[in-house]
């Protein structure tokens, strides 16, 4: 059996979000007898780390800036790349932001070689662009039907653009994990009720609004904790602890900062909450939060409409709307049998649609149609 060398190319080396996690999931069940991966990214991190640990040789890589690029470093940088193509005869590259298409593109077709663009925002970085991105990809990968959409206006009259969703690993998710000691770790009462969200700390998450609705959820219930999992602008991250000083509520809301133990946090949480302003491509959040049979309450923007079943799985509220989000939180820390339920359809449907080995099978699928393509 032939053995084909694989090229992923990631807009970072950090641990930054759902993208990272995503792309470490695939390498790390990639049939290794067919495919041999190469990662290169731009800075080195945690990310780059985790992929060693996977015996898969990483390289970095600076790729320059889309808006005002250098046509001096812009070339070095593409004949970089092709001579990296060449040296480990790659056969096929994927990548996961604008920056790394843009110039992987490039190289690919004067390697003459497909490349994968995979797409996991509903909103362009830079919308001009997108014509461009669709037009050096062989196939592009769409994390939601919402991203689809975006791609429309953009795509050719060939049909390049395969909808597939996020994968969870199931097995790390569930109530498996103990609660009690991290409780106590955090400092939260033991008999409270734990609403909570994990994501970076940028704005468009919507951590003023969950604050906010958190402080009007208290004033009828009392015994709630909020807790917010993340890292990100420092800044940012301040206007958060003040704003909950301000509301009077620092006392519920612990901030965790960055942490690698998601599911036993997430499993510490009686309802996942992502109140987003802009619209989302697929949360991971949301899909974990299912794994771990939690209700979700999520903001009706892009691909939440998609992973989230209004009234089945969890609740949907207006985007920005404090008073719909109190009104959730409320619905569903008073009634425990409602949670359970909902909890229970959510990891029906996780099982059912983002399964890790589901979403790894299709990924490969679009790699051997490629390859055969190009034999």
């Amino acid at each position: 059996m032939k053995k084909f060398n694989l090229l992923f190319m990631s807009m970072s080396g950090e641990m930054l979000g759902g993208g990272q996690k995503s792309l470490l999931l695939l390498l790390e069940r990639l049939d290794r007898e067919k495919y041999n991966p190469f990662l290169i990214c731009p800075t080195y991190g945690n990310f780059i780390k985790k992929v060693e640990k996977l015996r898969i040789e990483t390289s970095l890589l600076k790729t320059g800036n889309l808006r005002n690029p250098n046509i001096f470093s812009f070339i070095a940088t593409i004949r970089k790349l092709i001579r990296f193509i060449k040296q480990n005869n790659i056969h096929l590259i994927h990548t996961d932001a604008p920056r790394q298409t843009f110039y992987a593109g490039i190289a690919a077709r004067l390697t003459k070689i497909p490349l994968v663009w995979h797409v996991r925002v509903s909103k362009p970085e830079i919308k001009r662009y997108d014509r461009t991105l669709n037009s050096l990809a062989q196939k592009v990968i769409a994390v939601s039907k919402a991203v689809e959409k975006r791609l429309e206006k953009a795509a050719s009259q060939s049909k390049k653009t395969v909808v597939i969703y996020n994968g969870i690993n199931l097995a790390e998710y569930g109530p498996q994990h103990p609660m009690e000691k991290l409780k106590k770790e955090l400092g939260m009462d033991r008999d409270n009720i734990v609403i909570g969200t994990a994501s970076q700390l940028i704005p468009s998450k919507g951590h003023r609004v969950l604050l906010e609705a958190a402080a009007q959820t208290l004033d009828v219930f009392p015994k709630l904790s909020c807790i917010i999992i993340g890292d990100g602008n420092k800044t940012y991250r301040q206007e958060l602890f003040d704003l909950s000083q301000k509301l009077g509520i620092e006392k519920k809301v612990i901030f965790t900062g960055f942490r690698e133990d998601i599911p036993p946090l997430i499993n510490l949480m009686d309802v996942v909450v992502l109140p987003s302003t802009h619209p989302e491509g697929l949360s991971r959040l949301l899909l974990e939060a299912m794994a771990s049979s939690k209700p979700v309450i999520a903001s009706a923007v892009g691909g939440n409409l998609e992973s989230v079943e209004d009234g089945r799985t969890g609740l949907i509220v207006n985007p920005e709307d404090v008073d719909s989000l109190s009104r959730a939180i409320l619905e569903l820390v008073q009634n425990e049998k409602l949670r359970h339920q909902m909890g229970a359809a959510g990891r029906r449907r996780a099982e059912k649609l983002f399964s890790i080995d589901q979403n790894v099978a299709q990924i490969e699928h679009v790699y051997e149609e490629l390859l055969c393509q190009n034999m």
